[in-house]
């Protein structure tokens, strides 16, 4: 039973992974990144790390490949010939092993899901080079509100998250010294009423009629 059950959970995974990222590699560790972004600002969609000689990385935008570039690697140096190129897609190289294809301009035609994904193309034999994370991308005033103020348009969540978090532990906090003092009270209280009422059980009761009793005594007539 045990085997049938991990071999029904392989199976969900790959195919979960295969309607998001190509079916040559089924990575389950894919991250999904939303950012909410203005009219006509700029997003970056990063590409695997280059690894081999030769490279060509693929931008996608759902299943539709959009834009494609390939890099080579000479003496240090990163240079890449674009493909094909979507008009508002540019490349831009990234510390001398990848390249992020960047979103010029985006409107409300450019919400959807992207990523990209590399192939190695030299040496052979050609193998492909999965995405890690996802990009998607919501225009202001489309599918989300932007914060105007903030840098990070798709951390504003995260923030308030982290405050109500914070708020919680205060008030449990709070509540926990109050709850604490009350019992201390409570306790020193009560040890002190059961300390006065030992002291009254052992204290020697005195007599209720402190005369001795005296016999009946007979009065003698005087003139006896």
């Amino acid at each position: 039973m045990s085997v049938s059950w991990m071999f029904l959970l392989l199976l969900g995974c790959r195919s979960s992974c295969t309607t998001h990222v190509s079916q040559s590699t089924c990575p389950c560790n894919v991250q999904l990144k939303t950012v909410c972004v203005a009219n006509r600002e700029d997003v970056h969609v990063p590409c695997p790390i280059k690894t081999e000689d030769e490279m060509t990385f693929n931008l996608f935008k759902g299943q539709e490949l959009i834009s494609n570039v390939s890099c080579t690697g000479e003496n240090h140096t990163l240079n890449c010939t674009v493909l094909n190129a979507r008009v508002g897609v540019e490349v831009e190289r990234k510390q001398q092993k990848s390249v992020d294809f960047v979103l010029t301009g985006v409107n409300e035609s450019s919400h959807g899901t992207y990523r990209c994904e590399g192939i190695i193309t030299f040496p052979p034999p050609f193998k492909g080079v999965p995405s890690v994370v996802m990009i998607q991308v919501l225009v202001e005033g489309h599918l989300c509100k932007c914060n105007k103020e903030s840098s990070n348009h798709g951390d504003n969540s995260s923030q308030i998250y982290k405050w109500i978090w914070i708020l919680m532990v205060v008030l449990l906090s709070i509540y926990s010294i109050t709850v604490t003092i009350i019992a201390i009270v409570n306790w020193v209280r009560m040890r002190n009423m059961d300390s006065q009422s030992d002291y009254m059980n052992t204290k020697p009761r005195g007599q209720r009629d402190g005369r001795k009793k005296r016999g009946v005594q007979k009065p003698i007539p005087r003139h006896f």
